[in-house]
């Protein structure tokens, strides 16, 4: 339940999602492809390591890993390893919190284009998506190697909503960590907190959210949400 005051709330024309850790609990894998991936070069990669790099895209994971570690491979090259070994992994194993499915079939219902925002793969993400059968829900997927900077920059929710065609402050972003709902709440959008057990949001990014919901994905209750989502809402137009 989310006690935040919702005076002046903007209709809501479309919705966008991060993928991991928000649709999908990619964690076990996204750590694995790591952990086996620094074992190649002899390297002993804990949890606690990784814990560093969490909410950083791709490729700026893979560029500090280059730069702490002291490798001198193309971060390029590593990226791609990194890929393919994440691939085989999520495709194997990926699994969807279960409140999302309601989540997504609520907002298809009500008729909200849907969009994802992610780090990870494109192409990766929609073979997970399309894996767990949900991939119709979403019309495009944008990944942060298509703008010019990663979360908390505000570019890759900007650059989904210009592609769904709808204005920035007409968005909502369903986000689990700090970064990813600093990026949404730069972007001007309406933001769905959803960070996971032990990753409470720092005090000044929780008290903009429109919803909160601690514990993560797991936590979220569908009828709880869409009865604050189909409440009036204030137009500015």
């Amino acid at each position: 339940m989310n006690d935040r005051e919702d005076k002046g709330r903007k209709p809501i024309a479309a919705a966008i999602f991060d993928l991991d850790g928000t649709l999908v609990d990619s964690e076990e894998n996204h750590y694995e492809s790591d952990r086996l991936l620094m074992l190649r070069r002899g390297i002993r990669f804990t949890k606690e390591a990784k814990a560093a790099y969490v909410g950083k895209d791709i490729h700026e994971m893979v560029r500090g890993v280059v730069q702490d570690y002291g490798l001198t491979e193309d971060p390029a090259a590593l990226v791609r390893e990194k890929s393919a070994l994440y691939r085989e992994l999520a495709l194997r194993s990926t699994r969807m919190y279960p409140p999302i499915r309601p989540l997504l079939e609520g907002l298809a219902k009500r008729g909200i284009p849907m969009a994802i925002a992610t780090g990870s793969d494109a192409s990766i993400g929609g073979a997970i998506l399309e894996s767990l059968g949900v991939r119709r829900h979403f019309s495009l997927i944008v990944s942060s190697v298509e703008v010019g900077r990663g979360k908390p920059a505000p570019d890759i929710f900007l650059e989904a909503a210009r592609r769904l065609n709808v204005a920035p402050e007409e968005c909502i972003v369903f986000e689990d960590t700090a970064w990813g709902v600093e990026a949404a709440l730069r972007a001007g959008m309406e933001c769905v907190a959803l960070p996971a057990p032990g990753a409470d949001l720092p005090a000044d990014l929780a008290q903009h959210v429109g919803y909160l919901v601690p514990g993560g994905p797991d936590a979220l209750d569908p009828e709880d949400f869409f009865r604050w989502f189909d409440a009036p809402r204030v137009s500015t137009r």
